[in-house]
């Protein structure tokens, strides 16, 4: 029997610049989720979205934000590309630029 109703879970690559970064994150986790999960050192504070210290700058590829970034980022920053780890999933394989901690 054909479910209609299930939508296409796919996992997606992203990889973090000027680092030997590259992971999956799975259908529905969060950027930030992915990379704490596989020990990737990622800022963080509330990893509810509201501190901006996961941010990051989406270089290439598609996300999709779970809430208005406009609340914690400027529009300078969110026009730049910027977005919350947080309360990002994907949409395809990413690009991403953050500063990792060490």
């Amino acid at each position: 029997m054909i479910n209609f109703f299930r939508k296409n879970k796919k996992n997606f690559t992203a990889s973090i610049e000027d680092y030997d970064e590259e992971f999956t994150v799975e259908s529905g986790e969060t950027l930030l989720s992915a990379a704490l999960r596989l020990g990737i050192k990622w800022p963080k504070k509330c990893q509810v979205g509201s501190c901006g210290t996961c941010k990051c700058k989406i270089i290439d590829g598609k996300i999709k934000p779970e809430i208005d970034f406009a609340y914690v980022l400027d529009p300078n920053e969110i026009t730049e590309g910027y977005a919350l780890a947080c309360q990002t999933t994907l949409k395809s394989d990413v690009s991403v630029a953050v500063k990792l901690l060490s």
